[in-house]
């Protein structure tokens, strides 16, 4: 009950924030081949975790300057290569309601992508939240519960498999 209460005290805090956001339409195959820039959120899950390395891979064999943010007890969970490009965030960085602290609000909001990556299939307030602090032009997400407040560019999402969600993720970068 109380999980319930604080989620919804979350939604309405970030709608509030986010009030005047503007998600404007893009061409998304002009728009990502001239990006060269991305963070990319991390998946809470265990098992997305490990699936959504091809993700970061393709982007990094196409030459873009990538940023992971995760879990701090994730970093050394990512392959060596990508450790360096990898920002933490921790208990300390969450306020009581579980969406970023002021402190990392104002990192976050003074970073500059040309896009914005939320590799979480589930719903998780906190990353969708993140993907609108930072400056990004592209903002990309699977489809899920008011996605539509969040990203400019949404995946279908396979709930069940993790690989074949990733995979599918992949294909469509591509297809731009």
């Amino acid at each position: 009950m109380i999980d319930l209460i604080k989620e919804n005290v979350s939604r309405f805090f970030i709608s509030r924030k986010l009030k005047n956001l503007v998600l404007n339409e893009q061409d998304f195959s002009e728009a990502l081949k001239r990006s060269g820039s991305f963070l990319i959120l991390m998946p809470e899950d265990e098992k997305d975790f490990r699936a959504s390395y091809l993700v970061i891979e393709h982007l990094e064999h196409l030459n873009k300057s990538i940023k992971i943010l995760t879990r701090d007890y994730r970093i050394s969970l990512l392959p060596a290569k990508f450790r360096n490009k990898a920002m933490e965030f921790g208990i300390s960085d969450l306020n009581k309601l579980d969406l970023p602290s002021h402190k990392l609000i104002e990192k976050l909001s003074e970073m500059k992508f040309d896009g914005v990556i939320d590799l979480n299939r589930k719903d998780d307030l906190f990353y969708s939240y993140v993907s609108n602090l930072v400056n990004a032009r592209i903002r990309i997400g699977f489809t899920k519960k008011g996605a539509d407040k969040f990203y400019n560019f949404q995946i279908s999402n396979n709930d069940i498999e993790s690989e074949k969600s990733y995979s599918n993720f992949l294909n469509c970068l591509k297809m731009f």
